[in-house]
């Protein structure tokens, strides 16, 4: 029986699919069963599943980072719903200005995020100094370093995901429903409550499952803010036992491998709640959209967005860049000013060269991430060969998997399972990081796009005589460029951040900006240099999310013009 050539480029993709993701994963479990790790010369043990759960510090981990978790992602969703609801159904004002601020905080980096949040909040910050000043205190009243700290930061950072998930979801809500609540007597809180989220269940839940694997991943600020306090979640404990000497590498992969299990469970989980809810909110009977009048009352609602857009976004901002201006960071006495950090980092040849490579790793990866996502997208949309189910259910793993978790997988997978050692701390090592664990991002946004797009447009090159690759060349990639270039800048804004995924495979000579900034902050010795690689860092990146904004606002005119 001859294979269709289909068939074989199904196989083929699969196969590809399987050796960029589910391999590496494998090779986690499977070095979590071998001392000194997978490719060690010695017999299988659990000995490192003994030593990681002997130990209470295992446990009090396993706890701190299941109810931050849960704490975390209630908070972040209950914000972002107010936020959308106050947005896309109430006549608050100032809507698009309130939407573009938490946008904007979306994009922010963490790292530099964090920093202008402990030059506020910490123990000799300025807001903790003006409130000592003010009600006469002996010690600073907020310590960020805390769980407090954690929590409040990420009450402002994270609730920009779940608003840009859910948003979509809020404006095409049939307003009639609300409109039946109101004449039957409710009020309008009462309406929220009783019409608006549970008919939006669907979405919501999706954005609460996403941000609590979201916050069960974190590393950045759990590091930061937890590391001096003995605060530890799961990531930062596998970063401690393999980054620090001695590493210690079959209790991390073992830490990784329970891991990695809870949050598939919650995959799967969120999977299976999605399937069994549907609501229809958009029918052919009439579809009205039309925001609630809010009266007074949307002068308070916007009093409380701006407040919250002023702590996510403005403050975060203004403080991380005074702070860069500071002989101590956050330290305003006496006479705190100087321009030393600024002149000390933009004469440092190899933050240049660290600027380089971020720029490198971030192009690069995004170049080739988006290729092959759209090659994949278009197969899972635009063909009904065989196997394109598993196709999309293997591009979804890596949305599952935790970053850290996953670099260590290929790190043993592709430098221990093959002979491609040359591959360690190498650039290619590193984009083939970021190529697999946004994967799933880049192939959603393009699959998305390719659903609108009609198949009569395919089907009338064909008729003319064109190959499949020419019909893709001249017919889908031009009307695809708009959203695959969008695209391409999300995904190179997060490789240009990023630093769970490349923390345990970089090298010397691939040192990235984030790792650096890291490294500065992390020593506890160049806090203010580190803060103003952090705002270097910002400032690219807010242009490159602006060009994307623009690139957006645009596409939408000219659709809207056609």
């Amino acid at each position: 029986m001859r294979l269709k050539k289909s068939s074989i480029l199904m196989i083929a993709f699969i196969g590809l699919l399987g050796f960029l993701v589910v391999y590496p994963l494998l090779m986690v479990i499977y070095g979590s069963l071998k001392a000194g790790g997978p490719f060690a010369p010695t017999l299988f043990s659990l000995q490192g599943y003994i030593d990681a759960f002997s130990t209470g510090i295992t446990y009090a981990t396993l706890w701190t980072t299941l109810w931050l978790g849960v704490v975390r992602a209630l908070l972040c969703t209950a914000i972002a719903i107010g936020l959308a609801w106050v947005v896309v159904r109430t006549d608050t004002p100032w809507g698009k200005f309130i939407e573009l601020a938490v946008w904007t905080a979306f994009f922010l980096p963490m790292q530099p995020y964090v920093m202008a949040w402990i030059m506020l909040l910490s123990p000799v910050g300025s807001v903790n100094h003006f409130l000592m000043n003010i009600f006469a205190l002996e010690s600073a009243p907020i310590d960020i370093y805390s769980y407090f700290g954690i929590i409040w930061v990420s009450c402002l950072k994270y609730p920009s995901v779940i608003f840009l998930l859910i948003t979509p979801a809020f404006r095409s809500m049939d307003a009639s429903l609300e409109e039946s609540s109101k004449m039957s007597g409710a009020s309008t809180l009462t309406t929220l409550r009783r019409v608006t989220v549970p008919v939006l269940i669907p979405s919501i839940l999706a954005g609460f499952l996403m941000m609590f694997i979201r916050v069960m991943e974190g590393f950045e600020l759990e590091t930061f803010l937890g590391f001096s306090k003995g605060i530890f979640v799961y990531t930062s404990r596998v970063w401690m036992l393999i980054d620090f000497s001695p590493p210690d590498f079959p209790q991390a992969m073992a830490l990784s491998t329970v891991f990695l299990a809870m949050i598939m469970v919650l995959i799967g989980t969120q999977w299976r709640l999605l399937r069994q809810k549907e609501f229809t909110t958009v029918t052919g009977r009439g579809f009205a959209t039309r925001p609630a009048r809010l009266g007074r009352l949307k002068y308070v609602t916007l009093a409380i967005a701006l407040f919250y857009v002023f702590l996510a976004t403005i403050l975060p901002l203004a403080a991380v860049s005074i702070g860069t201006f500071t002989k101590y960071f956050g330290y305003f006495g006496g006479d705190p000013w100087t321009l030393d950090n600024w002149t000390h980092i933009l004469g440092n040849s190899y933050f240049w060269f660290a600027m380089k490579n971020g720029l490198i790793l971030a192009g690069v990866s995004a170049t080739i991430g988006m290729v092959i996502y759209a090659l994949i997208s278009y197969i899972i949309v635009k063909t009904r060969a065989r196997g394109r189910g598993v196709v999309d259910v293997l591009t979804w793993l890596p949305w599952g998997v935790p970053a850290m978790i996953l670099a260590l997988g290929i790190l043993w997978a592709y430098i221990g399972g093959l002979p491609l050692k040359f591959l360690y701390g190498s650039m290619a090592i590193l984009i083939l990081v970021q190529v697999v664990i946004r994967m799933p991002f880049g192939i959603r946004v393009m699959s998305g796009a390719l659903i609108h797009l009609g198949k009569e447009l395919e089907e009338s090159a064909r008729i003319h005589g064109a190959s499949w690759f020419q019909t893709f060349r001249d017919i889908v990639v031009p009307l695809l460029s708009p959203a695959f270039i969008s695209a391409w800048i999300v995904q190179f804004l997060m490789a240009f951040t990023d630093v769970a995924s490349i923390i345990f495979l970089y090298s010397h000579k691939t040192m990235v900006l984030s790792v650096l900034m890291f490294q500065y902050w992390i020593n506890g010795e160049d806090i203010e240099l580190a803060a103003v690689i952090g705002v270097v860092q910002t400032f690219v990146v807010l242009v490159f999310a602006s060009f994307s904004r623009w690139l957006a606002a645009k596409q939408e005119i000219t659709i809207s013009v056609r």
